[in-house]
C-alpha cells in the first residue's frame, strides 16, 4: 500500500493509526523512490530536464526538477544517478512556497511531524536549526527536521526563510520541502556532502 505525502492534504489522509515499516511506502505526488523515473515521465522529459542539472559532489547523482504539473506542490525534483539508464529515482522531493510566510511554514512543519511521529514505530528524529547553506551572506535560516528510518532511509521535513540578498540574486522564496530519501543516497551524502 503506498501512502501520500501530500501537505496539503496530510492531516486528512492520515488521520488513522499507521505503522510504516518501509520508506518505500511512500510517494510524493504519486512518484515514489526506488521506481524509474521512466514511470513517470518520457526520456524527451528527462532530458529537457537534465539540461538544467545540479549535481552532488563527483557527479554521482544528479538532481532535476521535473515538469510536471502537480496538484499538491509548486515544484517537484528527483535525484538519481546520471550513468544509470533505468533512471532509478533515490529521492524525491515536493516543494511548497511560503513566501515572506515563514511563520505559516513553520506551523505546517509541525502538524506534518505530529503526523509522521503517529505513522512510525521505529525511527531516530533530529531536528536542526541552522543557516541556509547555499547563502554565503549567512542570512537565510533552515528549520530541519528528519526521521531516521532504522537502515531505510529518510524523511525530511524543511522550511527555509530565505534573506534579502539570495532573494534578489537567484528569486529564491520562503518554503517548504518534504523529501522521501533511500539508504544509498542517504549513505552517499553522510559521506560527501554537497
Amino acid at each position: 500500500m503506498k501512502i501520500f505525502l501530500l501537505v496539503l492534504a496530510l492531516i486528512l489522509n492520515l488521520q488513522s493509526l499507521i505503522n510504516a515499516d518501509d520508506i518505500g511506502d511512500f510517494e510524493i505526488d504519486g512518484i515514489g523512490i526506488n521506481t524509474s523515473l521512466l514511470e513517470y515521465l518520457s526520456q524527451s522529459e528527462i532530458n529537457l530536464a537534465l539540461k538544467n542539472p545540479t549535481y552532488y559532489k563527483n557527479n554521482e547523482f544528479v538532481v532535476i526538477f521535473i515538469n510536471k504539473l502537480s496538484q499538491t506542490y509548486d515544484r517537484l525534483q528527483v535525484t538519481f544517478k546520471p550513468n544509470d539508464n533505468t533512471y532509478k529515482i533515490y529521492s524525491i522531493d515536493g516543494v511548497l512556497d511560503f513566501d515572506r510566510n515563514i511563520e505559516k511554514c513553520l506551523e505546517q512543519k509541525k502538524t506534518i511531524i505530529d503526523d509522521l511521529e503517529v505513522m512510525f514505530k521505529d525511527f531516530e528524529r533530529i531536528d536542526e536549526d541552522s543557516p541556509f547553506a547555499p547563502d554565503k551572506s549567512g542570512k537565510s535560516k533552515s528549520f530541519g527536521s528528519w526521521f531516521f528510518l532504522k537502515n531505510k532511509g529518510y524523511i525530511s521535513i524543511n522550511c527555509v526563510e530565505m534573506g534579502d540578498t539570495i532573494r534578489e540574486l537567484n528569486g529564491w522564496t520562503d518554503e517548504l520541502s518534504i523529501s522521501v530519501t533511500n539508504k544509498e543516497l542517504e549513505d552517499f551524502l553522510r559521506g560527501n556532502p554537497y
